[in-house]
C-alpha cells in the first residue's frame, strides 16, 4: 500500500516529517522518522531501498499501557500473480503436478532458464499464470529481542534526559500472507511483528522522545514519538469498524493486549475512557472501563481455556447516540480506530458490501463496471463452448454433499465415474462459493435468508439499490439477488419434478487458473431426494414472498416448480427408506435429509394451504434437530392453520435455543455466540467470523425482548473488527480488514 503524506494517526499509518521536536541539525534531521500526533501537513516518505532488499517497515507506534511502547512492524510483500501470453522458450520445462482421476491435466509447472516462472492454463495452454512472489526482507528476531539494541530519549521528560534502554523486550509475531509456490524454495510468508518496549518509567502525556534502533535495519534507525493518547491508535483498544446506529441498545469496545511472550498485560479497574469526535478532536462523552474477563479464568467456549490470555475490558457507551464518526480513547493509552454512529446508514453501509461480495460470486454472466470495480470474463455459459455432461452421481451420494453411503473417497470419485454423454444445456449461473466454480445445492441458504429480510422488512429492502444488472426492474434488488442464485435450478429441473444438486468440475481448479479458464469436464449432478427437498422450501418461499409484492403472475411460476420439486421427493424418499441400501446410510445423511424434508413441508403448507404438508411437517417435527427457519415460519402462521400446540411448542423451542444463545454469549470474553459450544474454534460453525446466529433476529421479532437485540448486537462486535487483532472479518469493511481472505 502506497504511504501518504499523512494521514491519521487513528489509522496506523507510518508519519513521515522533516519537522523535528528536538533541536537537531539539518544532517541530523535527514535520519529521522516521526510518530506524532500533529494534524500539520508533513514531508513525503524518504526513497525506498528497492523491491526485492526493502526493510521491514515501521507502521505504527503507540502506547499499550503508559510504561509500555508498542512498535508494529510489517516485514515483506507479495508481488501478486499476474496471467500473460505464454510464449514458448527452448529452456522451458513442463511438468504436470496433478491430473483429474479422467486424466485431465489440470496443473502444469513451468520451469525455465531452472527458475519456476508459473503454472500453464486455459484451454489450449495459451496463458501463463506467473507464480506470487516474495518481496524484502524479513525482520531479525534475534536482534528485535534484545533490549540492547534499543534507546530511549527526551529532552522533556527528566527521567529520559539520559538514553536508557527498555527493562525488557516482547514479541508477538504472526503471518500475514503467504505465496504457494515459494513454501518449495525457502521462506514464503509476510509477517507482522509487534515489538512490546517495557519502559523503565511511564512515559509523560505530550512529551516526544527519541528512540533508537539502528541494529534492527527497518526502513528508519530512528524515530521521534509524540505521546498523545487522544491522537494515537493503540494496538490495545478495539473497537467495531462498522459502528453504530444511534437507537442501538448496545454499543461497547474493548480494552485488552496479549504481548506475546510478554502475556496479557494487567489493566487495573475503573480506568477513564472518552468518545472523541473524529474531526473536531473533542471529548463528546466519558465513562469507567469495567473489566469484563480476567486472563485467568476460563471461557464457556471452544475448549476450556481462556483464548484471549488477557484481560478483557469493556468500554460501554449506551447512553451516546450523537451521529458522527469517531474513536474511543483510553486515558493515558490511546485510540482505536474511527467508527461511525449514525441514525439509519451504519448497517446498511456494511449490509451493501456483504451483498456485493455475494454478487461478485455470480457465475455465467461477465462482472465489469458500473456493478464492479474489476472486470471478470463470462464463465461456465453454454454460449462460450462450456459443456455440461450428466452425471449418474448425485449430491446425495457424493462427497461435495451427503456421501450418504460413504462410497466417495475423494469427492469426485463418484460424479466422475457417472459420467454420461448427456449434455444439460441450462446448467449456467448460480453463485459460486470458498475460491472455487461449483454451484451447490447448499448455496440456498443465502437466497433463503435474503427472501426472509424481503418478507419481514418489504418497504425498507423495496428501495435499497444494491448495483446490480436487475436495479431498476419491477423487484427489489435483494429479491433479484435471491433469485439469480435459485435460478439455475430451476433450469436444470426435470420433466417430473426432480432438482439436480448443482454444477461441479472433475477435480478442484487448476492452479493459477480463474473461473473463465475451466480445462476439467464439467458435470450437472443427478437429481435427489435431499436436493429437491432444499430447492422446494426455498423456492416455495421464493413464491410467498413474490404474492406478498404484488407479483402473482411470478409467484405462480415458482409455486408450481416447488410443488413438483416436493412431490418428486416423497416418492424418491419412499423408495430410499425402503430400498435395501438404506440400512448403510449413514445417519448424519438420514438426519439431513430429514430437517430438509421439515423445512420443505412447512414452507410449501404455508404457500398452498395444502393440509398435506402440514401434516407432514407435523409428523417430522423433531424440536431437538429441525432447523429454526422451520420453526420460525410456524410460529407466524395464522391460527386457523395450526394445531395450537404445536405451534406453542415451535415458539417456546425457538425462544430456548434463542436463550441459550445468550447464555453462550455470556461466557465468552467478547459476548460471541458460536452456535455449537465445545467444539474447537475455528470450525464452519463456530468460527469468530460468524457474527451471530439468525435465531436471536427471529427471537426478537417474535418477542420484541432487548435481551435478544442486545446479544445480537454484541455479538458482532469481534467479527467488525472489537478483537485482539483489530481486525475486521469482512474484506472491504472497515480501515482494517482482512485483504487475502484465501
Amino acid at each position: 500500500m502506497q504511504l501518504k503524506p499523512f494521514y491519521l494517526i487513528t489509522t496506523g499509518f507510518l508519519i513521515l516529517s522533516c519537522h523535528l521536536y528536538n533541536p537537531l541539525s539539518a544532517q541530523d534531521k535527514s535520519k529521522y522518522d516521526i510518530f506524532s500526533s500533529s494534524r500539520e501537513k508533513v514531508g513525503a516518505p524518504l526513497p525506498s531501498t528497492g523491491t526485492e532488499q526493502s526493510p521491514p517497515r515501521i507502521v505504527n507506534v503507540a502506547t499499550i499501557a503508559p510504561d509500555v511502547l508498542c512498535i508494529e512492524i510489517d516485514a515483506c510483500r507479495i508481488l501478486p500473480s499476474i496471467q500473460i501470453p505464454y510464449q514458448k522458450d527452448s529452456t522451458d520445462i513442463l511438468t504436470v503436478i496433478h491430473s483429474s482421476s479422467l486424466g485431465e491435466d489440470n496443473a502444469i509447472r513451468l520451469v525455465r532458464n531452472g527458475f519456476p516462472l508459473g503454472m500453464i492454463v486455459e484451454p489450449g495452454r495459451k496463458t501463463l499464470t506467473i507464480f506470487e512472489r516474495i518481496a524484502g526482507l524479513h525482520l531479525n528476531a534475534d536482534v528485535a529481542d534484545n533490549p540492547a539494541n534499543y534507546t530511549i530519549s527526551s529532552a522533556g521528560d527528566n527521567n529520559y534526559i539520559h538514553k536508557l534502554s527498555p527493562a525488557a523486550v516482547w514479541r508477538k509475531s504472526k503471518p500475514t500472507n503467504y505465496t504457494e509456490e515459494n513454501r518449495h524454495y525457502g521462506e514464503y510468508y509476510t509477517a507482522k511483528h509487534f515489538i512490546y518496549l517495557k519502559l523503565p518509567y511511564p512515559l509523560k502525556t505530550g512529551v516526544t522522545y527519541l528512540v533508537s534502533l539502528p541494529e534492527l535495519d527497518l526502513n528508519c534507525s530512528a524515530f521521534y514519538y509524540v505521546n498523545d493518547p487522544v491522537f494515537v491508535r493503540s494496538e490495545a483498544v478495539h473497537a467495531s469498524q462498522i459502528g453504530f446506529r444511534t437507537d442501538d441498545p448496545e454499543k461497547n469496545a474493548f480494552f485488552s493486549c496479549w504481548m506475546g511472550n510478554g502475556g496479557g498485560y494487567n489493566y487495573p479497574e475503573k480506568l477513564e475512557f472518552s468518545i472523541i469526535d473524529e474531526k473536531t478532536n473533542e471529548k463528546l462523552y466519558s465513562g469507567k472501563a469495567v473489566m469484563q474477563w480476567r486472563k485467568g479464568d476460563p471461557e464457556g467456549i471452544g475448549s476450556n481455556v481462556n483464548h484471549t490470555q488477557a484481560d478483557v475490558i469493556r468500554l460501554n457507551f449506551n447512553g451516546f447516540n450523537i451521529p458522527g464518526k469517531y474513536r474511543v480513547c483510553v486515558e493515558g493509552v490511546g485510540c482505536s480506530y474511527p467508527f461511525f454512529i449514525d441514525g439509519t446508514n451504519t448497517w446498511l453501509k456494511a449490509f451493501k458490501i456483504s451483498m456485493k461480495g455475494h454478487f461478485n460470486q455470480r457465475s455465467g454472466i461477465p462482472m465489469l463496471p458500473p456493478y464492479t470495480d474489476f472486470v471478470r470474463p463470462r464463465s461456465f455459459n453454454p454460449a462460450d463452448g462450456v459443456k455440461v455432461y450428466q452425471s449418474t452421481c448425485s449430491l446425495l451420494n457424493s462427497g461435495n454433499g451427503l456421501n450418504a453411503l460413504g462410497t466417495d473417497k475423494d469427492n469426485f470419485g463418484n460424479l466422475v465415474a457417472g459420467r454420461t454423454e448427456e449434455l444439460v444445456p441450462e446448467a449456467w449461473g448460480g453463485t459460486m462459493d470458498a475460491g472455487d466454480w461449483d454451484r451447490r445445492i447448499q448455496h440456498l441458504n443465502s437466497p433463503r435468508l435474503y427472501l426472509e429480510l424481503m418478507e419481514l422488512y418489504p418497504a425498507y429492502f423495496e428501495n435499497i439499490c444494491l448495483n446490480i444488472h436487475e436495479s431498476g426492474n419491477d423487484l427489489p434488488d435483494l429479491m433479484d439477488e435471491a433469485i439469480y442464485g435459485l435460478d439455475i435450478y430451476c433450469r436444470m429441473q426435470m420433466p417430473d419434478g426432480g432438482i439436480r444438486g448443482g454444477v461441479e468440475s472433475s477435480e478442484h481448479p487448476a492452479e493459477g487458473s480463474a473461473s473463465w479458464q475451466e480445462v476439467l469436464s464439467v458435470y450437472a449432478y443427478a437429481p435427489d431426494h435431499w436436493s429437491s427437498y432444499i430447492y422446494a422450501g426455498v423456492a416455495a418461499r421464493a413464491a410467498y414472498v413474490l404474492k406478498l409484492l404484488g407479483k402473482k403472475e411470478k409467484a405462480v411460476l415458482w409455486e408450481e416448480s416447488a410443488v413438483k420439486a416436493i412431490k418428486w421427493a416423497e416418492t424418491e424418499y419412499d423408495k430410499w427408506i425402503k430400498s435395501p441400501d438404506f440400512i448403510k446410510v449413514s445417519s448424519n445423511a438420514k438426519n439431513q435429509v430429514a430437517i430438509e424434508r421439515n423445512l420443505a413441508a412447512i414452507e410449501v403448507y404455508r404457500l398452498t394451504k395444502d393440509k398435506r404438508w402440514h401434516e407432514l411437517y407435523l409428523a417430522t417435527q423433531k424440536f431437538e434437530t429441525i432447523r429454526t427457519d422451520a420453526i420460525f415460519i410456524y410460529a407466524r402462521l395464522d391460527k386457523s392453520m395450526v394445531t395450537l400446540k404445536a405451534q406453542r411448542n415451535a415458539v417456546d423451542s425457538l425462544i430456548r435455543k434463542a436463550d441459550r444463545l445468550v447464555e453462550i454469549s455470556g461466557k465468552s470474553a467478547y459476548g460471541i455466540t458460536t452456535s455449537i459450544p465445545g467444539r474447537a474454534l475455528g470450525g464452519w460453525e463456530s468460527t469468530y467470523s460468524i457474527p451471530a446466529s439468525p435465531t436471536l433476529v427471529r427471537a426478537h421479532f417474535l418477542t420484541g425482548n432487548d435481551k435478544y437485540l442486545k446479544t445480537l448486537l454484541r455479538s458482532t462486535l469481534f467479527s467488525a473488527g472489537a478483537n485482539p487483532m483489530n481486525l475486521v472479518l469482512t474484506t472491504g469493511l472497515g480501515e482494517n480488514c482482512v485483504q487475502h481472505p484465501l
